[in-house]
Formats: structure tokens, C-alpha cells, sequence
């Protein structure tokens, strides 16, 4: 994996929650503004038996990113369909792509995998979820963070008030179709503001176009806008 950085992987070692580790761009420690995009939950394809023993490992989400993201002409909805959005572009550069996987983290909320895609997770889940991502974000410092999906809010606001951690999440101003986005705030243990943004999952009904200002705006993509102006 040769957008990989794994100067971090003995702190996930040390956090046994931590049960698949994040894929973390190889640039990201020198990133301006420290990013994670947050997807949501995994489920079983059809070899079952090599998804098992894939992920079977803590190597198994970054296998799996890996794939998906950095096999550039591959047609993953979700992954080409974000990077539209961070892009405001139909169809973002190789060296865009590029620039972009080694520059954030990637980590999925959801830990465990589902049977089927009609699965969908419980709240326990996602409040996990939610535990173990805030001590990543810890780990590697993050400063903002780009969530898929809005459902896991209230399994946030649940986790933040166990830790008693200041948290707040509000709808953003700005709707897309009859669909609102997520904006807000949250304090690490440590004391770290993560800013979060919550947008629909861009694997389905999701329109890049409409959901590009939202994302461009509601956090620092400073990496990004070198070459990307916007396509007539």
C-alpha cells in the first residue's frame, strides 16, 4: 500500500476496540488541517468465506479501502461520489484522487459486519462506534471530520454525555432536496475540537452536485482546491 502511513499503528495496537484499523494517507502527518472521512459499516459480499478471513485481520478495512479508492478507475459509488463532492468535479483527476487518499483518514463507525446491505446498524453499534472513533481522533489528532449519514447523531450525543464531553450538532442551513445536512462540534478527551459534518451517504440518492457546496464549504479542503475549480 504505497499511500499508506503506518507511523500510528502501534497506538491502535495499544486499543483493542480499535478491531480493524484506519486507513491513514501517507501524508497526512504533514496535512495543514488533520481529516478523517468517516464511512459507515461494512457487510458481507458474496465470498463469504474470503470476507471472513479478511477481516479476520486488523488490516482488513485498509484491504478493503485500498480497493476501492486507490484503484482509481474502479466504479465504487460511495468513493467516487465523495471525492465528486470534495472536487465539484464530474470526474476528479487521477492526481486529485491521489492527493486526496494520501492526505486524510478513513475509518468505518460501525465495527462489526453486517450480514446483508438491507442490514442496517443498531444504535449500540454506532454508539461503539462513536467510543472508538473519538480515541482515534485522539491518536492522530484530528481537527475535522466528514461523516456518512446522519443516523449515528444520536449515538454520538449518547457517547459524548457517558465522557462527559461537550458535544453539539445542529441541522445545517442548507437543505438538498428534502434532506438536511449535520453541522458541529465536539471536544476530545483530550481537550480537541473536532469540527463534524454529516451528509447523506454517497452511495445512494446523492447528487454531488447539489452536495458539493455543502461539503466544500462546511469544512478545510486547503488541499484540495489547487486544481480544483469547478466544471461548467
Amino acid at each position: 500500500m504505497d499511500y499508506l502511513n503506518s507511523s500510528f499503528d502501534h497506538l491502535f495496537e495499544a486499543n483493542k476496540e480499535v478491531k480493524w484499523w484506519p486507513w491513514v494517507g501517507r501524508d497526512y502527518p504533514q496535512s495543514s488541517v488533520k481529516t478523517m472521512i468517516l464511512g459507515e459499516s461494512v457487510y458481507c459480499w458474496g465470498e463469504r468465506e474470503k470476507f471472513l478471513d479478511r477481516y479476520a485481520r486488523t488490516s482488513a478495512l485498509r484491504e478493503t479501502h485500498a480497493n476501492h479508492a486507490l484503484k482509481f478507475g474502479r466504479p465504487s459509488r460511495y468513493v467516487r461520489n465523495i471525492e465528486r463532492a470534495i472536487f465539484e468535479r464530474r470526474s476528479p483527476s487521477d492526481d486529485q484522487k491521489h492527493r486526496l487518499w494520501s492526505s486524510v483518514a478513513y475509518h468505518n463507525l460501525v465495527l462489526d459486519a453486517m450480514d446483508s446491505v438491507e442490514q442496517r446498524p443498531t444504535q449500540l453499534q454506532y454508539q461503539r462506534g462513536w467510543d472508538t472513533a473519538m480515541d482515534i481522533f485522539d491518536v492522530l489528532g484530528v481537527e475535522q471530520c466528514l461523516v456518512f449519514g446522519v443516523e449515528s447523531v444520536s449515538a454520538l450525543r449518547l457517547s459524548a454525555g457517558g465522557r462527559e464531553l461537550p458535544c453539539r450538532v445542529s441541522r445545517h442551513p442548507t437543505k438538498v432536496g428534502r434532506f438536511s445536512a449535520r453541522a458541529g462540534l465536539l471536544h476530545t478527551a483530550n481537550g480537541r475540537p473536532v469540527q463534524l459534518l454529516f451528509v447523506r451517504h454517497p452511495s445512494s440518492f446523492f447528487s454531488w452536485r447539489k452536495w458539493a457546496p455543502v461539503v466544500r464549504a462546511g469544512l478545510d479542503w486547503e488541499f484540495a482546491e489547487a486544481q480544483s475549480l469547478p466544471e461548467a
